[in-house]
């Protein structure tokens, strides 16, 4: 169904989702290319509407798509440059008991950096990782950045939010957490993690290392070696490497 124009209140009302409030109150999100647009249909996702420069003849869409020109796309878009196609979508949800049967997990600690989480998330859709743990206070799942940083890998990957340690150890008791920290004691090596027939490898934030707490309940340590006294590496890029070790 096609809406010839849309007015400038929708415009400014679709505007507001790339304000997190917004998103927390509508539970809707906004993504912007054809790559999540053709995602988003091969994956069933919930699609409430679509504001396109052109008509979109050859898809089959059961939403309004509203054509607007480049001054409506640009008020509505979180980018400089125009993108050609814009989803506005709900949000996900995914039932804890079909979560927790996943064998290998991630666990991302309070990462900020939108970037950063986008990047994660898309090396684990390329390296095997079934699922992601957000923990801590964490950046938005549901930012435009950390949606264009997946680069059209989105919806590949089930991510949740666990709130405390205590709900990590209720729902993942049979996991084996291994930590990513300087500070954690128990080596364990690539091949011996990788015969773990569950496994949460946890990893903290830049700034302050994986929480003390899941450190305390960490069963191992994954330790990457680094070499000409290199203390530390970005976040995304250790998780990544780590992600694609586990995976050869």
């Amino acid at each position: 169904m096609y809406n010839v124009t849309a007015s400038k209140n929708k415009l400014k009302e679709i505007a507001k989702l790339q304000q997190k409030k917004y998103r927390e109150e509508t539970g809707l999100f906004i993504a912007e290319g054809f790559k999540i647009l053709y995602e988003a249909i091969e994956k069933n996702i919930n699609i409430v509407e679509i504001y396109s420069l052109n008509k979109l003849n050859d898809l089959k869409l059961n939403c309004p798509v509203f054509i607007i020109d480049e001054a409506g796309m640009k008020k509505i878009s979180s980018t400089e440059s125009v993108c050609e196609v814009l989803i506005v979508a709900k949000k996900q949800s995914y039932d804890i008991d079909k979560f927790k049967s996943l064998n290998k997990l991630i666990l991302i600690d309070s990462v900020s950096d939108a970037g950063n989480l986008g990047t994660i998330i898309r090396s684990a859709a390329a390296f095997g990782i079934e699922g992601i743990i957000l923990f801590g206070n964490c950046v938005d799942l549901y930012s435009p950045k950390v949606i264009r940083s997946t680069a059209g890998n989105f919806f590949k990957i089930p991510v949740i939010n666990i709130a405390s340690v205590d709900e990590l150890q209720k729902f993942f008791k049979n996991h084996k957490k291994i930590a990513t920290a300087l500070s954690a004691s128990g080596n364990i090596s690539f091949n011996e993690c990788k015969k773990l027939e569950k496994n949460i490898i946890m990893f903290g934030s830049e700034a302050r290392g994986l929480n003390n707490d899941l450190i305390k309940i960490s069963d191992k340590n994954l330790k990457l070696e680094m070499k000409n006294n290199v203390e530390s590496i970005n976040l995304a890029v250790c998780a990544s490497v780590i992600m694609y070790e586990m995976s050869l």
